[in-house]
């Protein structure tokens, strides 16, 4: 399975000042410069279907929402380069299909879908301690003939990184999912949503879970981008000199993107509500306020390298080794 390469790599700044403040000034877009993801995004995401019907030709089912395929290096040594698959949503998700189970629809190489085996609910896996984060994941290999592309966990947008890269508020976000209203047929049709980081906050905010780990961003959810990975867009930052001969910092956009985190869902509306056929909204708030809610990718870390799965994973590696590696039968089992 091939992985999705976000590039770190920064270039000289360009555009103009949209604001400054306290000695610091952010730089925007010159109008007309190129707004394009790369393609390879699209290839992340595969859409979830609820089961309602099966039969000896497979299942139907009513696509729902979005979830993304994210890959971790190996843990023992001997498979360094190898990785395991894991497919991404929104715990909420999850919850609301209950016992009837789901299964994902990806987009063939060349043309065509494919549709997975059943995931029932007792696959999906969740944070080991924060039971306000919204994160559900499932260990999958989507197969060769899938056209998928996985997001390294080398590129989860974790603090130190996101520290690093300069990425803050304001800062331009898309995210990439199902639009309910037009799926595609014969192909999955992904759509990418704009918005950017409108409050990292200092404390926890409420939510439908409760109080928990959250980004805000300025972006419209609807109903199947629940557990759509939310991407970011690199800040460049460095100094130059202004007319007094002073250096003064600027940021504006660089090349490559990082994960932000998956897509929870609308700021005051509940996600048991986003995929109902009507959504009543509160004039005063409802989707009025165009403020979506952003799972931190800490927190999809923090699932994948739980305790427990990890452990799973080194038993996995020792058993593959096992029985491919001659005379590794007769070998202890690491810690």
């Amino acid at each position: 399975m091939t992985s999705l390469w976000c590039q770190d790599s920064i270039s000289s700044p360009s555009g103009k000042v949209t604001w400054a403040r306290n000695g610091k000034v952010r730089i925007a877009k010159p109008v007309g410069e190129a707004m394009r993801v790369p393609d390879d995004i699209l290839k992340c995401v595969g859409f979830i279907a609820e089961i309602v019907g099966e039969d000896s030709t497979g299942f139907t089912g009513d696509l729902c929402a979005t979830g993304f395929f994210a890959t971790i290096p190996c843990e023992s040594s001997e498979l360094a380069g190898l990785r395991h698959t894991y497919f991404v949503t929104a715990k909420h998700v999850v919850t609301e299909l209950k016992s009837r189970g789901a299964f994902l629809l990806l987009n063939a190489k060349g043309q065509g879908v494919i549709q997975s085996s059943k995931i029932t609910s007792d696959l999906w896996l969740f944070h080991p301690s924060d039971k306000t984060a919204d994160v559900a994941a499932v260990p999958i290999s989507p197969g060769p003939d899938a056209d998928v592309i996985g997001i390294n966990s080398e590129y989860f947008g974790l603090p130190a990184r996101l520290k690093n890269l300069s990425i803050g508020i304001g800062d331009e976000v898309m995210s990439v999912g199902l639009f309910t209203a037009v799926p595609g047929t014969a192909r999955n049709q992904p759509i990418i949503r704009y918005g950017n980081i409108a409050m990292i906050p200092v404390e926890q905010i409420q939510t439908d879970l409760g109080y928990a780990d959250v980004f805000l961003v300025e972006a419209r959810s609807i109903g199947g981008m629940s557990g759509s990975p939310v991407f970011v867009r690199h800040t460049y930052y460095t100094k130059v000199k202004n007319p007094r001969g002073e250096y003064e910092p600027i940021y504006t956009n660089g090349p490559g993107i990082t994960l932000l985190g998956l897509m929870h869902g609308h700021w005051d509306i509940k996600e048991s509500d986003l995929n109902k056929p009507s959504i009543i909204q509160d004039r005063q708030r409802g989707v009025n306020f165009g403020v979506a809610i952003v799972v931190p990718a800490a927190k999809i870390y923090e699932t994948l390298y739980s305790t427990d799965l990890v452990a799973s994973r080194k038993d996995l590696e020792q058993k593959t080794l096992r029985e491919s590696i001659p005379g590794m039968d007769s070998i202890p089992r690491s810690a």
